[in-house]
C-alpha cells in the first residue's frame, strides 16, 4: 500500500521478537524543526513534561530490549560513603564496574535508576547481566531477612564490601520489571536528578532500543483495536506475537517520504541521552520544582 498522504498517524517501534508498540498521534505530525532552547539553557515546563516523558521512554526501552540476569537494589554504607551525594558515588561506582570487569574479564551490563529515601539519602535499582556466577551467593537463614532467603535473593558480597547492602533478583517477566522500574521514576523524576547534577539513570553503553519500524500513513480500525492507553499527544498499545511481515499491509515502501524531526507538540524519543539530561537539569538549576511530592515505595 503507498500512500500519498505525507502527514503519519501511527508510528510503529520493535522491542523484542514478538513484541511492537503501536503509537497514535492525535494529530497528524508534519516535518518540524527542532525546538529551540529558552535563554540559559532551560525550557519551559511543557518542554520538561516532554523531556521526562522521553527519559521514562528511553528507560523502559534499555530495560525491555535487553536480556538482564537480575534485577538489582543497592544501598550506600554511611561509614564508606556520603549517602547523600548522588553524584560522587556514582563517579566511584562507575569507576569500580570498570575495574570489576578487567578483573574477572566479564561483560558486565547495567541500567540503575536512584532512589530517594525519606531522610534525602539515596540507594539505586536497575538491572545487570553479566556478574560471573561464583562472584554471587546466597543469603543465609538465621543471619538475613527471611525474605531474601525465602524469595531466592541472591548477594554480591564484592558490592557490599565496597558500597553497602545490596540484593539480587531473578527476572521472571521482563516486561513487568521494565513497567515497574519505568512507574517508580515516573512519581518523581525531576527530584531524583535534582542531587548536586547527578543524572536520572546510567546505562552501559551499547545497549539495545527500540528500533523504528516506520510509519503508517492513514487510519485503519484494525490498528485501533490494538490501543489500549491514552495521553495528552497520543494514544498507544502492544501488538504481540506478530513477526514483520504483519506491517507490510500498513507502512508504506517509499524512501522519499521525509524524515520527521521531534514535532514541539509530540514527546517522540530522543536518542541523545546526554541531551535529555543537560534539558532536565537546566530547568531544574532555575528553582523550578514539582511542588514538593517526594518518592515513595510502590
Amino acid at each position: 500500500m503507498t500512500s500519498n498522504v505525507l502527514a503519519p498517524r501511527y508510528s510503529v517501534k520493535f522491542y523484542r521478537e514478538g513484541v511492537y508498540e503501536l503509537i497514535r498521534f492525535k494529530r497528524a505530525l508534519f516535518p518540524h524543526l527542532p525546538p529551540k532552547r529558552e535563554e540559559g539553557g532551560s525550557v519551559s515546563g511543557e518542554k520538561l513534561s516532554q523531556a521526562i516523558c522521553r527519559a521514562k521512554s528511553v528507560i523502559f526501552q534499555v530495560a525491555f530490549c535487553n536480556d538482564w540476569d537480575f534485577f538489582f537494589t543497592g544501598t550506600i554504607d554511611k561509614t564508606k560513603y556520603n549517602r547523600f551525594h548522588l553524584k560522587d558515588f556514582y563517579k566511584s561506582f562507575t569507576q569500580w564496574l570498570r575495574d570489576y570487569r578487567k578483573k574477572y574479564s566479564c561483560d558486565l551490563k547495567y541500567l540503575f535508576v536512584p532512589e530517594l529515601h525519606e531522610d534525602g539519602a539515596w540507594h539505586i535499582h536497575g538491572f545487570v547481566r553479566g556478574i560471573p556466577e561464583e562472584q554471587l551467593c546466597p543469603f543465609i537463614r538465621g543471619l538475613h531477612p527471611d525474605r531474601l532467603v525465602n524469595g531466592g535473593y541472591l548477594n554480591w558480597p564484592e558490592y557490599q564490601k565496597k558500597f553497602g547492602f545490596c540484593s539480587l533478583a531473578q527476572i521472571k517477566d521482563p516486561e513487568r520489571a521494565a513497567g515497574y522500574i519505568t512507574k517508580y521514576v515516573s512519581k518523581d523524576l525531576a527530584r531524583c536528578v535534582s542531587d548536586y547534577g547527578a543524572h536520572m539513570y546510567r546505562c552501559s553503553i551499547g545497549l539495545a532500543r527500540a528500533l523504528s519500524m516506520g510509519y503508517v500513513y492513514q487510519s485503519y480500525a484494525s490498528l485501533d483495536a490494538y490501543l489500549e492507553s491514552e495521553n495528552t499527544f497520543c494514544s498507544t498499545g502492544w501488538v504481540r506475537d506478530v513477526d514483520w511481515s504483519f506491517w507490510m499491509e500498513y507502512i508504506p515502501a517509499d524512501d522519499e517520504l521525509p524524515t520527521l524531526e521531534y514535532p514541539e507538540d509530540v514527546p517522540l524519543l530522543l536518542f541523545n541521552v546526554e541531551v535529555e539530561q543537560t534539558i532536565i537539569q537546566g530547568y531544574l538549576e532555575r528553582g523550578e520544582d514539582d511542588g514538593g511530592k517526594r518518592p515513595r515505595d510502590l
